[in-house]
């Protein structure tokens, strides 16, 4: 089917009552737990959806990771092999998907969704442990870009019966089901419709599908909370109101007695009464038997919920309970809590826009899936960054413990520069220059990473690469213990290689000097142009090849 055709369309169905009684007791609750563990979506949501309308700080908990999430930077990135620079047309991809995802215009009075708001209804997975959207497709000057998306209602979604399983021969009943037109009997595989739906699945527990719900583990708090909320409104009803108290002469007739009933029944709903003479009638404060505050039963099965909900959705209490202090350190390591199921989340959303939505942007349009762009998410964690810095200091520049620079790349998430680009350049690393003496002939004095110093004679090195100002640069990403090392095995295979050669009939050439120092040595030859083998300076990656001599 073309992909611009809509599957799913609205129908009367999805806006049907609910079949939830409206009184909830333990064993309706059960009830319905269990029938969404067996597959019952509908009804497994209907019973979400009653407790996000009514439970104020559950609603708030999702709508603050949803927006957190959906506004954090994503960036796309080109496909390309490690260490290498990405090709033309792995570019023109990431460009194209780019493009289409920030620029889309989406219909939000019709239920489309544009990108950000994707994200956000993906993140309904995180509660309700499905989430799938179908995908409207356009054709902008000649290529398919997604118009946006929208929900698939939860009538179009379940799992197959066992009659199915013996209907259909590859049948699966653990697996996600679409029922286009909401005939349960007729379940239809997602891979019927290529590139039309997102499916995200959030699994905060092994097992079945329908059982992943984080929201099944609260229904039970909020139940709770519910029943503590009205039996404290029962009990404000009773207790809350000033008390009319009238005291009247026991030889008081009955006809006597009965006014002054009525009238203390009357002023519920008015200001005055009429007492025979004689009654003392006082009007005493309303007040709670029994213990209150924290300490009263019915607060604290709401606070147990609400408690129970922020450490479920948010990891820890600290940044949603009203009034809560701490230490600075405390409130730190709370955060971080937060930041980590923060990241949990975003992984999900990038795992599902990485292998479905972009894959579908690319063949669609350029009919196979290779190089293929993704995306990366940007979550500021200043904590966690600090530490990674000192850590990786201590290591590398202290210490000089050998490290790729690839690696450092990828481990601080800071893109590798292009040949071409326009490098910044530290005024740490500028001022190594006065570190280093560049007098012609003298002792040239290197200062290492650790606080040492490394001196090489040049007199011992006939050769125009003598380690001047930029090799005290280049020694900022390698240490001398690395260098001396390299430069000891240097010597010791080119040794061993003069050995098998034999100068009369081939040549040892210098190969691959690309820096200032020794790209005058490229294509020379030993011993007339050069005696000392690489690595000369810091960083110094030529070789020597063998080479058989002109005739």
């Amino acid at each position: 089917m073309p992909p611009t055709r809509t599957v799913i369309r609205p129908h009367a169905r999805d806006n049907q009552l609910s079949p939830i009684p409206i009184d909830f007791d333990p064993e309706t609750l059960g009830w319905v737990l269990d029938e969404g563990g067996r597959g019952n979506l509908m009804l497994q949501n209907e019973l979400f959806n009653t407790m996000e309308d009514t439970w104020d700080r559950l609603r708030s908990n999702l709508n603050k990771i949803k927006k957190a999430v959906a506004k954090l930077p994503f960036n796309l990135q080109p496909w390309t092999e490690k260490g290498r620079e990405p090709s033309a047309a792995a570019l023109e991809k990431a460009a194209f998907v780019e493009h289409a995802l920030h620029n889309q215009k989406a219909a939000t009075w019709e239920g489309q969704h544009n990108f950000q708001a994707t994200i956000y209804e993906l993140l309904d997975a995180v509660a309700r442990g499905i989430s799938v959207l179908e995908i409207d497709w356009t054709i902008e000057h000649g290529k398919y870009v997604p118009a946006g998306t929208r929900r698939v209602p939860w009538t179009c979604l379940g799992f197959e019966t066992p009659s199915h399983l013996q209907t259909f021969p590859h049948s699966n009943s653990s697996a996600l089901r679409l029922f286009p037109d909401r005939d349960k009997s007729n379940p239809k595989q997602f891979e019927k419709y290529p590139h039309k739906f997102l499916v995200g699945v959030y699994r905060a527990k092994s097992g079945h599908i329908a059982e992943t719900a984080q929201l099944r583990a609260l229904a039970h708090l909020w139940l709770g909370r519910m029943l503590g909320w009205e039996w404290m409104t029962h009990k404000a009803e009773l207790f809350g109101l000033p008390i009319r108290w009238a005291t009247y002469d026991p030889a008081a007739s009955q006809t006597q007695i009965d006014q002054v009933s009525d009238m203390l029944r009357n002023m519920g709903t008015a200001a005055w009464g009429a007492f025979p003479q004689g009654t003392d009638l006082q009007i005493l404060n309303g007040s709670t038997p029994g213990v209150a505050g924290k300490s009263e039963p019915t607060e604290r099965l709401m606070a147990i919920a609400d408690r129970s909900c922020d450490l479920l959705f948010l990891g820890q209490t600290l940044t949603s309970e009203e009034g809560s202090s701490g230490s600075y350190a405390l409130g730190n390591v709370h955060r971080e809590v937060e930041l980590d199921l923060y990241e949990n989340y975003a992984s999900y959303v990038i795992d599902v826009i990485n292998n479905q939505l972009i894959p579908s942007m690319i063949e669609l349009n350029w009919g196979n899936a290779d190089e293929l762009p993704f995306l990366e998410v940007e979550l500021a964690r200043p904590e966690k960054d600090q530490k990674m810095v000192e850590r990786d200091k201590l290591l590398f520049q202290d210490m000089g413990l050998p490290v790729s620079k690839q690696w450092l790349y990828d481990r601080h998430k800071v893109p590798a520069p292009g040949p071409k680009e326009d490098l910044f350049q530290s005024p740490q690393a500028s001022g190594l220059s006065s570190q280093v003496s560049s007098t012609p002939g003298a002792p040239i004095s290197v200062s290492a990473p650790s606080g040492g110093t490394t001196s090489a004679s040049s007199a011992s090195a006939n050769s125009p690469c003598s380690c001047h100002l930029p090799t005290a640069v280049a020694a900022a990403s390698e240490s001398t213990a690395s260098f001396l090392a390299r430069q000891a095995a240097g010597q010791i295979a080119f040794a061993a290689q003069l050995a098998t050669t034999d100068l009369k009939t081939h040549d040892l050439v210098w190969s691959g000097g690309d820096c200032p120092e020794c790209n005058p040595l490229n294509n020379t030859t030993y011993p007339a142009n050069w005696t000392t083998p690489p690595p000369l300076h810091h960083n110094c990656d030529c070789e020597i090849m063998v080479q058989v001599q002109a005739r």
